[in-house]
C-alpha cells in the first residue's frame, strides 16, 4: 500500500485540528474568532467577568454572544489598554473596577490577534 496518501490526509486533518482548537492548553483568544483587525471587524461580545488581570491588562470572561449570536465560549479573554473606558449606571470607570460576576458587553476589535475593547458597559453588577 501506497502511505504517502494516508500520511497526507492524516497531516492535513492535524493541521486543521490544530487551527480551529486556537490557543492550546490555555484560553481561547477572541481574537482568535472575532476577524482580522480591520475597521469593518468591529464586534460586541457580551459575557460574565471572571478574572481582571491588571498586571497583564486582560479580562478573563465566559462568553455568552458575540454580535448578539449565542456564542458560548467559556474561559475567553480580552485585552484592554489605557483608551479602555467602562460604563455603569451613567458613570464612568477604569476595567480594574470590574469584579468576578460583572456581566457585561464589550465594544472592541481584533489588534494583532488580541481582542482589546473600546468600550465596556456593565449590563448587571455583582453587587446588585
Amino acid at each position: 500500500m501506497d502511505r504517502a496518501p494516508r500520511l497526507f490526509a492524516c497531516c492535513l486533518a492535524l493541521g486543521l485540528l490544530a487551527a480551529s482548537c486556537g490557543t492550546l492548553g490555555g484560553l481561547g483568544d477572541l481574537g482568535d474568532i472575532l476577524g482580522s483587525g480591520g475597521p469593518s471587524d468591529r464586534s460586541d461580545v457580551e459575557g460574565t467577568v471572571l478574572r481582571v488581570d491588571t498586571a497583564d491588562r486582560r479580562i478573563d470572561l465566559d462568553v455568552h454572544r458575540v454580535n448578539n449570536l449565542r456564542e458560548d465560549r467559556p474561559d475567553s479573554t480580552l485585552y484592554y489598554d489605557s483608551d479602555t473606558v467602562v460604563l455603569y449606571q451613567g458613570r464612568t470607570y477604569d476595567p480594574e473596577d470590574l469584579e468576578r460576576g460583572d456581566q457585561i458587553v464589550a465594544e472592541g476589535a481584533n489588534v494583532s490577534g488580541r481582542y482589546v475593547a473600546d468600550e465596556i458597559e456593565v449590563v448587571r453588577n455583582v453587587r446588585g
